[in-house]
Formats: structure tokens, sequence, C-alpha cells
């Protein structure tokens, strides 16, 4: 089995434009995917026949236990999400958002995200962006660390 070696670290990061789907101020893991195994059947039973690549996740604050937050986070990247948005999140999300190859994304104001903006995330300049308003804010969570594992991760 052969493998691919991560990009030179002068390679530009990816740039992901999707759609904001905003839970307002808390979003738990438990409702992004409950007992039945269906994303956001508690929320509105609509809204994963919605779900499209690359759309982004936004809410204050995304919370969840290590067991509910691998079921949901495994279940948004299988739906094709690529990114969380949040002021704060669980420690047990972001754990789980990393092994699942998604971007979970601190901003200070992550509210100016509404459903169903145009989201573009660029990693490079640190940002993400409402294309829908125009609006932009600085992510907060970008290390040396991330960029490494991204250019690592087969989902970039």
């Amino acid at each position: 089995m052969s493998s691919t070696p991560p990009p030179p670290a002068n390679e530009p990061l990816p740039t992901i434009d999707g759609r904001a789907l905003a839970f307002g101020l808390r979003l738990g893991a438990d409702e992004i995917v409950g007992p039945g195994g269906r994303l956001f059947a508690e929320l509105d039973a609509t809204l994963a026949d919605q779900v499209a690549i690359d759309d982004v996740i936004v809410a204050e604050e995304i919370a969840g236990s290590a067991e509910t937050a691998e079921a949901a986070c495994t279940a948004l990247a299988s739906a094709g999400i690529r990114a969380l948005v949040a002021r704060r999140f669980a420690i047990a999300i972001t754990t789980a958002a990393r092994r699942a190859g998604l971007l979970a994304l601190v901003l200070d104001t992550p509210n100016f995200l509404r459903t169903g903006d145009r989201v573009r995330i660029d990693l490079d300049t640190g940002k993400i962006v409402n294309l829908s308003s125009g609006d932009r804010a600085p992510i907060r969570n970008l290390d040396d660390a991330l960029p490494d594992s991204l250019r690592a991760s087969p989902h970039a």
C-alpha cells in the first residue's frame, strides 16, 4: 500500500465554498443525529434532504459528549458537510470533527452567517466570508498545526 506524501508547506490551503445552515445559540450533537440515526430529525424532519456537499454548520455553541459527538460528526461528514463554525465547541466535538475530517472553526461572531447564506472559508487568509452580505470574520483557532494537518488530510 503506497501513501501519498503531503503537499509542500507553501501549497495553498483549500478554500471551501458552501452554504450556511445556522442553528442559533446551541446545537447539541444529539440534535444533529438522534436515536433513529437520521440527520436533524428531532429539529426538522425535512432538513436532512436539504443538506448539500460543502454546507457549513453554524451555531454559537456546538456541544456533545464523546459518544454523541462521534456519531454526529461522522454523520455530518458522510452527508458532505465540510466545516462546523461556532464561538464555542465541546472538546468532544473538536476531537470527533478532526477524526471525521471536518473543520471546527472558531469565530467571535458566528451569527453573521444565516441559513442559506453563501459562505467562503478561506484558510489561507484565515477568514470566513459571507458571500451573500459581504461581511467577513477572522477564524480564531488557526494555528501552525491546523494548516499542516489540512495539507496531510485526505479530506482537504
